[in-house]
C-alpha cells in the first residue's frame, strides 16, 4: 500500500492524543491502546508540521490534524513551557531524520540475531536501541536480556515508554546516555535506524579522546557509529540502518577505517531506494551494516578493504562520472534489490539507485537468506564475552586465605589535592616519587579520579623537583590572579623571585645544565620555563618577575599635555574623562576645555564631553536632532557648550542629494517592502504582498488572489509573475532548464531560449519599476528622499591633522629622510585618536613606517599594552627591519618559522605572555595558530544563534502562503549545529584544569593587519573580538 501523508498524520496524532490521555491519568495502556500507539510513525517527509507553532493558518486537509496536534501541545498538563517549547523543535527537527523503519526488515535483523545466539549457546545479557523511537529493534532482546532504550524525541519516548514498559527507556539525548544511571554501561547488541545529517553532536568523551573521535561528532550518523562501537562490549554485535553517506562519502573514510580496525564485518546490505516509501513517503539510500567487535583485530578480509574504498561509474557515453558509491556493493549478495539503474537524482547528479520488483514477503524471505549467509561466515563465537569485563586477580597470602595487597610504585590512584591550574601531565610529588598525573574517566564519563604514573627515577633527582614545584605554584597563582583582578600583586612577584633565585642558587639557572630537559617533564613547565630569557649571551629574568603583564600599570604622577592626555584617556576609559585629564595634566577643568576646544564636544544626551573623532563622525543629521532637542532644558555653560556642538554638527552635515540625482533600483534593501509590495499590486492588479529575511538576504511575494497578468503575460515555462518577480528584486535569472535525449538517454540542459525570455520580462519589471516610481506622487518620492539621506548620506568621515605630534624615541639615523610625511602622521594620529582604522595607501608611501611608529606611539601613551603587527611572510621581515631601525632601544618579538613549530610554540606563546613587549611581529600563517579561548568563541556562536533563532521566529509567524521549505530546514539544521558546538564548548569552559596561554591570556589589545585583503582565512573574524582594536593596512 502506498504512503498517504494525511493518513499517516492523523494517525500521529490519534497516538499522541492516547498516550497524553494514558499519562494524565497515570495507568499503562491497554492492548487496544498500544495497537493505536503502534501506528505512530514520525513526522519525517511531513513538512507541513513546521507550521507548528506559528499564527500561519494551514490549507486542506492537513489543517484539522495539525490544528489538533497544536492544540494537544497546548493543553498537556505535563508539559511546561520550556518543554512545549522543545516538543515543537523537535517535531520541526524529526522532518529532517525521522523515517521509521518497515517491520519486515526489523523482523528479519531480529529472527537472525536470535538464531545466532541460540545455535551459538550464547546469552544476550544487554541490548542498547539509541535512536530508538517508538521501539522498533527492541524485540532482539530475548529472555534474561536486559533490555535499554534512549530517545531524544519528547512525543516519541512518551510513546516509546508506553508500549514497552518492561524496558528501562529514557527520553534523552544518546550523547547523554552515561547520564542516564542504566545498570548496564556496555552492551552485547547495539541495533536501531539512526538519524543521519550534518548535524553536530556534542559528546565531552569523544571530544576529549580528539582526533577521529572529534571529528566524528561533527555528522550525526558517523557519531552514532563510532559511540555505539565504544559501547559495545568485546564479541557484541552493532546493526544500524544508516544513509548511503557512511559507505559512499570519501570524507568518510575515517569513520570506515575505525569500524573495520574494531570490528569484524558480518554483514554489509544495500537496501532499495523505495524502503521507506510505506513509512514515510520518502526515497532515500540506505545500507544495513552489522559487525561484531573484535578490538585487537590484526588483519582486515578483501570485503573489509573494499568496504573503504569508493569509486565512480560512467553515466554516459561522453564520460559523466556517477556520485561516489562504495565499491563492497558491487559484489555479489550485498544488495537487497532485483536491479539498479543509473539516474540522475532530485539535484541533477547520476547516481545509481536501486529496486525491488516483488512484493513485501518475496523481499523479506531474501533479506533473511542474505543475513543467514553473511551470519554463518564471519560470525566468531570466540568473540564473544558476554559481558565484556576482566576479573580481579589478588596474590593470596601462604598464612592463609586472606588476599595481600601488593605495595606498587607503578601506575595508581593519586589522593592528594590538586590546584585548579592543574592539567594533564602536569608533574608532582606523590608518595616520595616524582611522577605526572592523568585524569581518569568513569564510565559516566566525569573526571571522577585521576591516576598518578611515575617518572624513571633516572631522570628526575626528588630534591630538584621540590626546589621547583614552588616556582610553579607562586607563577600560576600570580599570573592568575593579576590577570583576573587586574591588579598588582607584589607579595606573590616576591615570593616567585625568592623561590626562583633559591632554585638557581642550587641548580644553576633554568637554561643552564639540564634543568631544562627536567622542567619539560611537567606539562606546565613549558609556560614556566618562559620567566626566564636569553638576550644574546646573558640570561635574565622575564617582564611578569619584575612587573604585571597582564594589564597596563597607570602612572598617576606622569604629566602629559592636553592632546596627549585625550589620547590616553580614550584608552583607559574609552570615552572623556575630566577627572583624568585634569590630573594628568595638572590643569583645572576650564583651562582642559579652552585648550582642547574643537578636539571635545559637550553631550547633553549622556551629560558628557566626547571627542570630535567619535561626535563629528557617524550618522551626524540624528545626532544633530536629538542634541537640539536638549537646548530648551538646558542654561548656562551648559547650553553654550550644547550650541556649540550642536553648531558643529550642522557644519559638518553632508548636503541633502535631491531626487533626481539618487540612482534607484528594484530590490534596493533600504527601500520598504510596502512600497514593492504596492508597486506588484498595480502590476498584477491584484493584492500582493512582499517580505524580506535578512538573515540570507531573500524577498519573497505573495499574491492575494489569481492574477491573469501574473500566469499569463509573466510566466516563461514554470516560473509565473510571483518568481519572476522575486527574480527581479534579486536581480537574477533562473536557471531552466529541459530534457533532451542524448545517445538515447534523458538528459537535462540549461534552456537556453526560456532564460532568454525570463531575463526579458524580468528586466521589464524593472525598468516598470523606475517609471512606476516617477510616477508616485511628490510624498512618496520625498519620503524616499529622506530615508536614503538620513540613512546613507548622514555619515561623515572625521579630518585628521596629526601636525602638532612629536614621536619621541623615533630615530631617521638609519633612513634616507629626516621626517614622517604629512600623510604619515595624520595616518598616526587618527589611529590614536579613534584606536584603530583603515589606512589604504599605494605602494611607498609609507605605510610600513606608519605601523611602527602607531605601534610604538600608542604603546608608549599607554593607548596599548601588547601591539601585534601581522604581515605575509614576504614582506614581514621588512616590518621588523623598519621597526628596530626606527626604535633601536625598543623590546621586540619577531619570532621565525623554527619558533613556530608544533614542539616550539607553546614556548612563543608564554615568551608573549610573560614579557611587557613594545611590539610583537608574526605572519598571517603564525597568527593563525594562536588558539582562541573558549569565551571568545561562545561570543560569536550565540550571537549567530540569535540571528538565527531572529529569523526562524520571523519566518514562522509570517502569513506567506509559499514559504521557503528549503529555508526553514536550513535555519533549523544551523540551529542545532550552533547549539551543539555552544553545548561544547561550555564543557571546555566547565572541565579546564589548566592555566593554557590562549590569545586572551596572551594580553595582546591591538592588532595591526597589513595587507589585509589577504586576511581571509581566520575562523572568526578579528573584528568580532570586541576585547581588541583592528587597524587594517593595504596597498
Amino acid at each position: 500500500m502506498s504512503y498517504n501523508k494525511l493518513k499517516s498524520l492523523v494517525a500521529n496524532v490519534e497516538a499522541i492524543e492516547t498516550a497524553m490521555k494514558i499519562q494524565v491519568q497515570g495507568r499503562q495502556a491497554t492492548a487496544e491502546e498500544k495497537e493505536i500507539l503502534s501506528r505512530y510513525s514520525g513526522f519525517g517527509g511531513i513538512k507541513e508540521v513546521l507550521n507548528i507553532g506559528t499564527d500561519k493558518p494551514i490549507s486542506g486537509d492537513m489543517q484539522e490534524p495539525i490544528q489538533r496536534l497544536q492544540e494537544l501541545i497546548n493543553a498537556y498538563p505535563h508539559f511546561t513551557e520550556p518543554m512545549r517549547h522543545n516538543v515543537i523543535e523537535g517535531i520541526k527537527a524529526s522532518v529532517l531524520t525521522a523515517f521509521y523503519t518497515p517491520k519486515f526488515l526489523v523482523d528479519a535483523v531480529v529472527r537472525q540475531i536470535h538464531a545466532t545466539f541460540s545455535e551459538n549457546g550464547l546469552k544476550m545479557r544487554s541490548f542498547l536501541e539509541p535512536s530508538a523511537g517508538i521501539g522498533g529493534f527492541l524485540p532482539i532482546a530475548m529472555s534474561g536480556t536486559y533490555d535499554y532504550a534512549i530517545e531524544k524525541d519528547l512525543i516519541s519516548g512518551m510513546i516509546l515508554s508506553l508500549l514497552h514498559e518492561n524496558t528501562l527507556t529514557r527520553t534523552a539525548a544518546f550523547e547523554t546516555i552515561g547520564e542516564q544511571g542504566f545498570e548496564h554501561t556496555t552492551f552485547d547488541v547495539i541495533a536501531s535506524n539512526i538519524p543521519f545529517g550534518n548535524f553536530r553532536v556534542f559528546d565531552a568523551e569523544l571530544w576529549k579522546k580528539g582526533g577521529m573521535y572529534e571529528q566524528a561528532t561533527k555528522t550525526i550518523h558517523n557519531y552514532f557509529f563510532v559511540k555505539a562501537m565504544e559501547l559495545l562490549n568485546e564479541g557484541g554485535l552493532l546493526a544500524f540502518i544508516t544513509s548511503r553517506g557512511i559507505a559512499d562519502t570519501p570524507g568518510n573514510k575515517f569513520v570506515r577505517e575505525y569500524l573495520v580496525n574494531h570490528a569484524d564485518l558480518i554483514s554489509a546490505i544495500r537496501l532499495p531506494d523505495m524502503l521507506f516509501m510505506q513509512t514515510s513517503g520518502i526515497e532515500v539510500g540506505s545500507d544495513l551494516l552489522i559487525f561484531q567487535k573484535h578490538t585487537h583485530k590484526t588483519v582486515l578480509s578483501q570485503r573489509e578493504q573494499l568496504f573503504l574504498q569508493v569509486g565512480r561509474e560512467k553515466a554516459d557515453a561522453i564520460g559523466t562520472m556517477t556520485e561516489y558509491a562504495n565499491k563492497l556493493f558491487t559484489m555479489p549478495k550485498t544488495t537487497l534489490a532485483t536491479g539498479s539503474r543509473i539516474v540522475q537524482n532530485q539535484y541533477g547528479k547520476y547516481v545509481r539507485k536501486y529496486q525491488w520488483q516483488g512484493n513485501e514477503n518475496a523481499m523479506s524471505q531474501y533479506l533473511a537468506a542474505l543475513l543467514k549467509l553473511d551470519f554463518g561466515r564471519y560470525f566468531r563465537k570466540s568473540l564473544f564475552t558476554g559481558n565484556g569485563q576482566g576479573s580481579e586477580h589478588m596474590q593470596m597470602s601462604l598464612f592463609g586465605n586472606v588476599a595481600m595487597k601488593q605495595v606498587v610504585k607503578g601506575k595508581r590512584a593519586y589522593t592528594d589535592g590538586v590546584e585548579a591550574w592543574m592539567k594533564d601531565g602536569a608533574m608532582v610529588l606523590f608518595e616520595g616519587q616524582v611522577g605526572t598525573i592523568q585524569y581518569r574517566k568513569s564510565s559516566l564519563y566525569q573526571e571522577v579520579a585521576i591516576d598518578f604514573v611515575p617518572v624513571d627515577e633516572g631522570k628526575v633527582n626528588t630534591d630538584r623537583a621540590k626546589d621547583y614545584f614552588p616556582i610553579r605554584k607562586a607563577y600560576f597563582e600570580l599570573s592568575i590572579k593579576e590577570r583576573e583582578e587586574q591588579k598588582e600583586d607584589n607579595g606573590l612577584r616576591r615570593e616567585l623571585n625568592a623561590r626562583y633565585d633559591a632554585f638557581v642558587a642550587k641548580w644553576g639557572c633554568f637554561h643552564e645544565n639540564d634543568n631544562k630537559e627536567f622542567i619539560m617533564l611537567d606539562s606546565l613547565g613549558v609556560e614556566v620555563f618562559t620567566i626566564e630569557m636569553q638576550l644574546g649571551k646573558d640570561l635574565v629574568k622575564s617582564d611578569i618577575m619584575r612587573e604585571p603583564v597582564a594589564f597596563k600599570k597607570i602612572d598617576p604622577n606622569k604629566r602629559l599635555t592636553p592632546i596627549e592626555a585625550l589620547a590616553s584617556c580614550l584608552n583607559f576609559y574609552g570615552r572623556v574623562d575630566m577627572d583624568y585629564l585634569m590630573q594628568s595634566t595638572d590643569s583645572a577643568e576650564e583651562e582642559i576645555i579652552g585648550d582642547l576646544k574643537g578636539e571635545i564636544f559637550y553631550n547633553p544626551a549622556i551629560g558628557e564631553w566626547e571627542h570630535k573623532g567619535k561626535f563629528l563622525s557617524g550618522n551626524v543629521i540624528a545626532k544633530c536632532k536629538e542634541i537640539g532637542s536638549y537646548l530648551s532644558e538646558l542654561t548656562d555653560r551648559e547650553k553654550d557648550w550644547t550650541e556649540t556642538a550642536v553648531k558643529a554638527l550642522a557644519d559638518v552635515t553632508p548636503e541633502a542629494i535631491p531626487y533626481e540625482e539618487l540612482d534607484i533600483n528594484m530590490g534596493e534593501r533600504w527601500i520598504d517592502t510596502k512600497l514593492y509590495a504596492d508597486f506588484a499590486t498595480e502590476l498584477f492588479e491584484t493584492e500582493t504582498s512582499v517580505m524580506y529575511f535578512d538573515v540570507n538576504d531573500t524577498y519573497m511575494v505573495r499574491l492575494q488572489s489569481y492574477s491573469p497578468v501574473a500566469y499569463n503575460t509573466y510566466f516563461v515555462r514554470n516560473y509565473n509573475g510571483e518568481d519572476l518577480f522575486v527574480h527581479a528584486l534579486h536581480d537574477t535569472v533562473p536557471e531552466i532548464t529541459k530534457e533532451i535525449y542524448r545517445n538515447g538517454d534523458k538528459v537535462r540542459v540549461p534552456d537556453e531560449e526560456a532564460i532568454q525570455e525570463a531575463a526579458t520580462k524580468i528586466q521589464e519589471i524593472r525598468d516598470r519599476f523606475n517609471r512606476w516610481l516617477d510616477r508616485q506622487p511628490i510624498e512618496v518620492r520625498d519620503e524616499l528622499v529622506r530615508v536614503y539621506n538620513e540613512r546613507f548620506n548622514c555619515y561623515v568621515r572625521p579630518h585628521y591633522d596629526g601636525s602638532a605630534q612629536t614621536f619621541p624615541q623615533l630615530s631617521f639615523e638609519q633612513f634616507p629622510y629626516d621626517s614622517l610625511y604629512p600623510s604619515q602622521k595624520d595616518a598616526i594620529w587618527m589611529i590614536k585618536q579613534n584606536g584603530g582604522g583603515i589606512c589604504w595607501h599605494e605602494v611607498g608611501t609609507g605605510k610600513t613606517m606608519i605601523m611602527c611608529v602607531a605601534a610604538y606611539e600608542m604603546k608608549r601613551l599607554g593607548l596599548a599594552h601588547k601591539p601585534l603587527i601581522i604581515g605575509l611572510k614576504a614582506n614581514v621581515h621588512e616590518i621588523a627591519d623598519t621597526f628596530r631601525k626606527a626604535y633601536p632601544t625598543a623590546k621586540v618579538l619577531y619570532p621565525g618559522k623554527d619558533d613556530f613549530t608544533p614542539a616550539n610554540r607553546q614556548e612563543v606563546f608564554s615568551k608573549i605572555k610573560n614579557n611587557n613587549w613594545d611590539c610583537i611581529i608574526l605572519t598571517h600563517d603564525q597568527f593563525a595558530k594562536i588558539p582562541q579561548s573558549e569565551e571568545t568563541m561562545i561570543d560569536i556562536f550565540t550571537e549567530e544563534l540569535a540571528d538565527v533563532e531572529r529569523n526562524l521566529e520571523f519566518l514562522e509567524q509570517s502569513t506567506m502562503r509559499y514559504r521557503s521549505g528549503k529555508m526553514q530546514e536550513g535555519l533549523e539544521k544551523r540551529k542545532q549545529n550552533l547549539g551543539a558546538k555552544l553545548q561544547e564548548l561550555r564543557m571546555k569552559i566547565n572541565n579546564r584544569k589548566d592555566d593554557a596561554v590562549d590569545f586572551h591570556t596572551m594580553g595582546i589589545d591591538h592588532i595591526f593587519v597589513d595587507e589585509c585583503h589577504y586576511q581571509n582565512f581566520y575562523k572568526f573574524p578579528v573584528k568580532l573580538l570586541n576585547y581588541l582594536v583592528i587597524i587594517y593596512f593595504a596597498q
